[in-house]
């Protein structure tokens, strides 16, 4: 086993169902499972604390080692020994990820339920990896489910990217799949609003041609949909098994390398979310 997915893992719930997740995903594709626990030690971080007499706490390791031990023989119970490997880093948890992350094959990170507490988590640790990682990040949130996956396109070569994951994804996983188009028919009249609809249907059907022949046993579906996607995204994620879209994002913040779309999804979809990047050439 050559490339892996890589699984950040802590003391929650949620990186558990993580790991559950990046398992099935690497016993569907024949990869190894590579599992990632960071820890910070505030001794080395801050050397000079310039308190007299003061020693800080000793660092848990035992407890983060014993957490990598239990993830890596999870992976191996399912994948054989080689199918599971694992690394206690000393660093935060989004450094952690990255450093290993050009390796992987994906990596899947665990995020807690939608509201303004886990927000500030999310936006720490998976929205850092979702922006940076140069390979596909899916962000899990609640137990795996069966259901559609669903793709957001827009035409861009970033969405390119991510209807071709979700093509892949569908097959593996032998569910439905629904590529979706947002847009504003804003003050168009209606016989208007009608024909450029029928033009992005028709526009949509042919881009998916090529993913159609390669995916035949994939029960693909293409919406146009008037709204937008954001919002009509994270309503579909409601009954998906995953909701995937390119990261779209420019610049050099993390916020700003992923889009509205991609921070939206992740901060208030359903199901788990994978952003993915495109490949530059």
């Amino acid at each position: 086993m050559n490339k892996s997915i890589l699984v950040g893992v802590d003391d929650t719930p949620e990186s558990q169902l993580a790991l559950h997740w990046a398992v099935e995903a690497a016993e569907a594709r024949g990869v190894a499972v590579r599992v990632v626990r960071a820890y910070l030690n505030e001794l080395s971080r801050w050397p000079a604390l310039g308190v007299e007499g003061y020693v800080p706490p000793p660092m848990p390791l035992d407890k983060y080692q014993h957490e990598v031990e239990d993830a890596v023989r999870y992976a191996r119970d399912r994948l054989g020994y080689e199918g599971g490997s694992g690394w206690l880093a000393n660093n935060d948890p989004a450094h952690a990820i990255l450093t290993e992350a050009g390796e992987a094959e994906m990596v899947v990170v665990g995020t807690r339920s939608r509201n303004k507490v886990s927000a500030a988590v999310l936006g720490s640790v998976a929205t850092s990896v979702a922006a940076k990682a140069p390979c596909p990040v899916v962000v899990v949130r609640g137990e795996r489910r069966t259901g559609p996956v669903v793709v957001g396109t827009d035409g861009s070569a970033d969405s390119e990217e991510a209807v071709a994951f979700g093509f892949e994804e569908a097959a593996r996983t032998r569910q439905p799949l629904r590529v979706v188009y947002c847009w504003h028919p804003q003050d168009q009249q209606a016989d208007s609003v009608e024909s450029t609809e029928g033009l992005l249907q028709n526009w949509l059907a042919e881009s998916l041609a090529p993913s159609r022949n390669k995916y035949p046993t994939v029960r693909a579906q293409a919406s146009v949909i008037g709204g937008r996607a954001s919002a009509e995204l994270v309503d579909l994620s409601a009954t998906a098994s995953l909701v995937v879209v390119g990261s779209r994002g420019r610049g050099g913040v993390a916020g700003l390398l992923l889009g509205s779309v991609s921070q939206s999804l992740l901060h208030h979809a359903d199901s788990p979310v994978a952003i993915v990047r495109r490949h530059e050439e």
